[in-house]
């Protein structure tokens, strides 16, 4: 659903407090022009005391619909902002977790623009911006004279305005973008913040970081400079307005076109049908960006949220994979060379699959294409004999365990990190518990300072590698998964860690799981019920170890030297 649809209510809403506004603004100049053109030549106490009372009640339910119209508009900001920015991150997540690149995705950044503007005096001015036309009349009435120099005037104010929008377009266009990409890389700095300190590498990227910060607020600083001479340019320009306004209504005075009263009631209505116009040549900046990033915001709203399939069963396990073919891609869709070709194979619940062969053959590809992470090109992976796609992801995370390449733990307790929950108290503490022993990393858990609420830090940073990948390992078997994706579970343990990764594999295979490993150790190979051999990204040979095995050996065997002639005329003798 587009997103003006769906804040249309709100906007109409708005809209009528905006008009009751907009009528009780003519009250300061109603109230002018009575005083001037009744009460003064009549002298008129009475009169004086019916219009300052009135002039009270308009003031009183002028500042109530404003202050209506601000709390609907800031109502409407955070709402639309909280909405927007959840889905932002989940757009972000799903971005990064499929490593896709997509620069048009809204981020935070534009979010948070949306959500200032609403709440800034920018839209209050654009949706007062059609009551121009009403004020404009109401000077025709007075004389046309006065009415023809508030629409020279107001044409001149959106010129103005409008040549603000093609001076700063494209640069805030520009800045904007770069802005966002400098973001990111002060972010993939932070990510690799070890690498860069062990290496040296601090100055190079900070001063790689500062040359392209340095680039981006340059191209502020003269947006903002040229949207400050405009703005400048425009009070200048409606202070002499105003004047000629005064003058014009002086000249009609004297030569009895009209009375006093007129003259400074059309001066003040004239300010207040041009104040829309300069309030929105202040803050075109801001809806110039506001601007850019609606497109991205609409995308993103316009997203469909995962549509709600029929619940299935609580699989049993069953692994089923149909000529899969998948190549790299982006956003826009398949390119480059085919990382993955033809691969088949099935699994009953209670299987171990090992996979093995050299680095980049598409063993961790296949591993993410099992755990629905990425989508194929052709063919279908199956669990129970359902696409994996038509799983709901939150449905399928709770039957899934993944571990991968990279270990990644969040800030936060081993509780909390086991339960895949940032807030573990809601969570069954038995299920951490079981978990933790089916990993056998309960023992070890119970060691650290304050066993399952101890702070592991960013990314698990006061823990060892092989700490990180146990823990990881019990995030992985949380709950009840009947299928378990493992991308070198053992890269960084020891032999003690070896043989309590195989005694959990034993057990997960005794449960009858599902499992699927990745590595280049051959310490799984003995407890695998299945051995597959990749190569360039297909299948070189499936089976059992022991054939997979004779495979190698027989490939291995060196063929037999080509014979002369004479020694093939000696066995044919013979």
């Amino acid at each position: 659903m587009p997103m003006l649809d769906a804040i249309k209510r709100h906007l109409w809403s708005i809209a009528l407090f905006g008009i009751a506004s907009n009528v009780l603004v003519l009250a300061p100049t109603i109230y002018l022009l009575q005083v001037y053109d009744r009460v003064l030549p009549s002298r008129s106490l009475e009169t004086l005391s019916m219009l300052m009372m009135f002039m009270g009640i308009a003031l009183s339910m002028m500042l109530a619909v404003d202050l209506v119209r601000h709390r609907l508009l800031s109502d409407l900001g955070r709402q639309l902002a909280d909405r927007l920015d959840r889905l932002a991150l989940a757009a972000r997540i799903d971005t990064h977790a499929r490593r896709l690149s997509r620069p048009e995705l809204a981020t935070a950044q534009d979010v948070a623009a949306l959500r200032a503007f609403l709440s800034g005096s920018g839209v209050t001015a654009f949706l007062d911006m059609p009551w121009l036309v009403v004020y404009l009349g109401l000077m025709f009435l007075f004389h046309w004279s006065l009415g023809l120099i508030a629409i020279v005037s107001a044409l001149l104010l959106v010129g103005l305005t409008l040549l603000n929008d093609r001076l700063t377009e494209n640069s805030v266009r520009a800045y904007t973008t770069r802005q966002r990409e400098t973001d990111q890389m002060a972010a993939q700095i932070s990510r690799n913040a070890e690498i860069v300190t062990v290496l040296g590498m601090n100055a190079a990227m900070i001063d790689a970081w500062s040359a392209r910060r340095c680039v981006d607020l340059d191209a502020q600083v003269k947006a903002g400079e040229t949207s400050s001479l405009n703005r400048s340019i425009g009070k200048a320009l409606r202070q002499v307005i105003q004047a000629v306004m005064m003058g014009a209504g002086a000249w009609l005075v004297i030569n009895q076109f009209a009375t006093g009263g007129v003259m400074l009631a059309t001066t003040i209505l004239l300010g207040k049908a041009l104040a829309p116009v300069e309030q929105m040549l202040g803050s075109w900046k801001q809806f110039t960006e506001v601007r850019q990033a609606w497109t991205r915001l609409d995308a993103l709203y316009r997203s469909s949220p995962e549509r709600r399939a029929v619940e299935l069963p609580r699989p049993t396990g069953r692994l089923t994979v149909e000529a899969l073919a998948f190549s790299s891609y982006s956003a826009t869709g398949p390119r480059g060379r085919m990382l993955l070709k033809g691969i088949q194979f099935v699994l009953n619940p209670g299987q171990l699959l090992v996979i093995v062969g050299a680095s980049a053959s598409g063993k961790s590809t296949l591993l993410r294409l099992l755990a629905g992470l990425w989508e194929p090109q052709a063919g279908t992976v199956r669990l129970d004999g359902a696409d994996i796609a038509q799983w709901p992801r939150e449905a399928l995370g709770r039957f899934l365990g993944y571990v991968p390449q990279d270990v990644e733990l969040f800030a936060g307790t081993v509780a909390a990190n086991i339960a895949r929950d940032p807030n573990p108290a809601a969570a069954d503490t038995g299920a951490i518990v079981r978990a933790a022993q089916r990993a056998y990393v309960h023992e070890t858990i119970l060691g650290l300072p304050n066993g399952y609420e101890t702070e592991i830090g960013e990314s698990g940073e006061t823990l060892s590698g092989g700490q990180r990948q146990a823990i990881a390992l019990a995030r992985a078997l949380y709950g009840d998964p009947r299928l378990v994706l493992l991308d070198e579970p053992n890269a960084n343990l020891d032999a003690d860690g070896e043989r309590l990764l195989n005694s959990a594999l034993l057990q997960l295979k005794r449960d009858c799981v599902t499992v699927v490993v990745v590595t280049h150790r051959q310490s799984v190979l003995s407890i695998a019920d299945r051995v597959m051999l990749m190569r360039n990204g297909q299948v070189d040979c499936f089976g059992t170890r022991e054939q997979v095995e004779a495979w190698v050996k027989s490939r291995a065997r060196p063929a037999a030297a080509p014979q002369s002639g004479e020694q093939r005329r000696e066995a044919a003798a013979s």
